[in-house]
C-alpha cells in the first residue's frame, strides 16, 4: 500500500500510497508515549500540508501510536513561569497554522484516531473534514484540569457541533468521551470495531472513495461548508493566542501544572 516514505521531521513523515491519489501524514510519538509536540513539529506538519496541495486528493491524518494528547506539558512544567508565555504563544501560532492548512487544503483531511486525542490534538482532530474513531478511542478537552484555555479551535469547533451549551460542559468540566458517544455526539463521523494495528489501512481504504471522487468539487465544497462562519475562524485563533498565553502565565496555570504531575487534585480556592 505504501509506495514510499518521506520523513519531514524526526517525529512526522508522509507516506506516500502506490495509487499516488492519497498520502498519510503521520505524528510519530518521539520520546513521548502520549504524542506531544513542540512548534517545530506542528510547523513541519503545516509545511507537509501545503507541499501536498494539488498532489493528492485525499489526505489521512494519524498519530502513532496515539493519535496525541497536545503540547508537551513537560517541557512547560520545566520552565520558569514568566517564559511560559512565550513558549505557550510558540506553539499556538504553529498550531493554528497547521489548522489553517487543513481548512484550506483542497481536498479531504481525514482523522484517523486511536487511544486518545485531548487537548490540541482534539483541536487537531475536529479541523479536519472528517472523523474515524478506534473503538477504544476517547475525546478528551483537558484544558480545565490544569486552569489553562483551550486552543486549536476546540471551543470554535464544539460550538459549531454540538452548541454552546454542550460545549461549556465539555470545556468546563473535561471528561473522556467514548468513541461511541463522540458519534453520537456529532464530533465523528463513524467507529470502526477492528483490531487496532488494522484501523489505519481500514480508514484508508474506505477513504479511497473520497480520492477516487471529484476532488475539485470536494474542495468548492469545503470552501462552501466553511463559508457558514467565514472570517470567524481566523478571529477566534487569535483570540484564543491571546487568551492562552495570558493564562500561561498565571498562578492557576501554575497550579494546574504542578497539580498534574503531582496527580492530585488542583487547589484552585488558594490561587
Amino acid at each position: 500500500m505504501i509506495a514510499n516514505t518521506e520523513r519531514v521531521h524526526e517525529e512526522v513523515r508522509i507516506e506516500h500510497l502506490e495509487d499516488r491519489e492519497m498520502a498519510r501524514l503521520v505524528m510519530e510519538n518521539g520520546d513521548s508515549p502520549l504524542n506531544t509536540f513542540r512548534p517545530s513539529k506542528v510547523e513541519a506538519m503545516a509545511t507537509a500540508v501545503e507541499a501536498l496541495a494539488g498532489d493528492v486528493d485525499c489526505l489521512v491524518v494519524y498519530g502513532e501510536p496515539v493519535f496525541s494528547v497536545g503540547a508537551d506539558l513537560r517541557a512547560i512544567e520545566q520552565r520558569p513561569q514568566e517564559m511560559r508565555p512565550a513558549k505557550i504563544d510558540a506553539i499556538a501560532a504553529a498550531s493554528n497554522r497547521f489548522i489553517r492548512t487543513v481548512r484550506t487544503f483542497p481536498a479531504p483531511v481525514i482523522a484517523a484516531v486511536t487511544d486518545v486525542a485531548a487537548g490540541g490534538g482534539l483541536g487537531f482532530a475536529l479541523a479536519c473534514d472528517l472523523i474515524y474513531l478506534h473503538e477504544d478511542a476517547v475525546f478528551d478537552t483537558a484544558y480545565a484540569r490544569i486552569g489553562l484555555t483551550p486552543d486549536n479551535a476546540t471551543p470554535f469547533f464544539l460550538v459549531k457541533t454540538v452548541g454552546p451549551y454542550k460545549a461549556r460542559e465539555l470545556l468546563f468540566d473535561p471528561q473522556p468521551i467514548t468513541a461511541a458517544e463522540a458519534v453520537e455526539l456529532g464530533l465523528a463521523n463513524e467507529r470502526y470495531e477492528t483490531e487496532k494495528a488494522a484501523f489505519v489501512d481500514e480508514v484508508t481504504a474506505d477513504a479511497r472513495t473520497y480520492a477516487e471522487g471529484p476532488t475539485e468539487t470536494h474542495a468548492r465544497t469545503k470552501e462552501l461548508v466553511d463559508s457558514v462562519f467565514a472570517g470567524r475562524l481566523d478571529e477566534h485563533l487569535e483570540h484564543e493566542r491571546t487568551a492562552i498565553k495570558r493564562m500561561s502565565d498565571s498562578n492557576l496555570f501554575d497550579e494546574g501544572l504542578s497539580a498534574f504531575f503531582a496527580d492530585r487534585e488542583p487547589e484552585w480556592a488558594s490561587q
